[in-house]
């Protein structure tokens, strides 16, 4: 499989799982409420998740452009819209 797509693959999925655990917050499932850090929780999962696929990828994807458009984009897109339809349905 392309280098590419194993990387966005890994970050779609992770944006699902970062998505369900900001709503989680969002909606208040763990006792509180706090949007920012529903937030900053999506920033850590993808700051890890980018280490994760770093160390697949080796040095097959380089500069930050390709970065960008290959993880971090799909990332932001798919949690934005993920977190968006479970808030307004769970």
């Amino acid at each position: 499989m392309d280098t590419t797509v194993k990387v966005t693959s890994i970050h779609i999925v992770a944006a699902l799982i970062a998505a369900l655990l900001s709503t989680a917050l969002t909606v208040g499932w763990f006792g509180f409420k706090n949007d920012v850090f529903a937030f900053f929780i999506a920033v850590i999962i993808l700051y890890f998740v980018g280490q994760v696929s770093q160390k697949i990828a080796g040095d097959e994807i380089t500069g930050f452009s390709q970065w960008l458009w290959d993880g971090i984009s799909p990332f932001f897109f798919t949690w934005i819209i993920a977190y968006t339809l479970f808030v307004m349905y769970l």
